[in-house]
């Protein structure tokens, strides 16, 4: 079997690092908030655990976001972790429009949208943001945690979301499988 070849740093495009990224698995997570009172969000696929005390988390949003601007004065926000079954709802807060029509959501003890259909909802207060190339970091300090059920999560794979329904079923991380 011939090993492909390599792309050096100074012939990789932008297209060749999108697909060779492709092949680590992300999580996928709704992050909402409330502006002039109406309920706005996003999908991120960039979510993740920065600190646990103190209690941070992050996740990036490409400055071609429409979105990000509208919610980025917001001093709090809601990340909503989605469960495997929850591809469509992913493409709902990725597309145009009323993206909470037909979405059951509750205020969070600071007013944002825990989604209903979440399997984890953090509540967080905004803690800094810092621009990274074409995406903005942003860091959250969480103070409501609500775990909806428990699931096995939605992750994003290769351009699709891997069907982790039948592996719903808890591992021990700590042994070796």
């Amino acid at each position: 079997m011939t090993a492909p070849e390599a792309v050096t740093t100074d012939d990789l495009t932008t297209e060749e690092f999108r697909r060779a990224l492709g092949h680590v698995p992300t999580p996928v997570a709704i992050v909402a908030t409330v502006v002039d009172g109406a309920p706005v969000g996003m999908t991120v696929g960039s979510f993740a655990s920065v600190s646990l005390n103190p209690r941070l988390i992050t996740f990036f949003v490409d400055d071609a976001s429409s979105t990000w601007p509208r919610m980025s004065e917001s001093p709090t926000f809601a990340v909503n972790i989605l469960g495997h079954e929850s591809g469509a709802l992913c493409r709902t807060f990725s597309g145009r429009g009323d993206r909470f029509a037909n979405v059951a959501w509750a205020e969070s003890g600071s007013g944002d949208p825990f989604l209903s259909d979440a399997v984890l909802s953090l509540q967080c207060r905004a803690h800094s943001t810092r621009r990274l190339g074409d995406h903005v970091q942003v860091v959250g300090t969480v103070t409501e945690t609500r775990v909806h059920r428990s699931t096995m999560p939605l992750v994003y794979h290769r351009s699709n979301f891997l069907d982790l329904g039948n592996a719903d079923r808890d591992i021990d991380a700590r042994s070796p499988a």
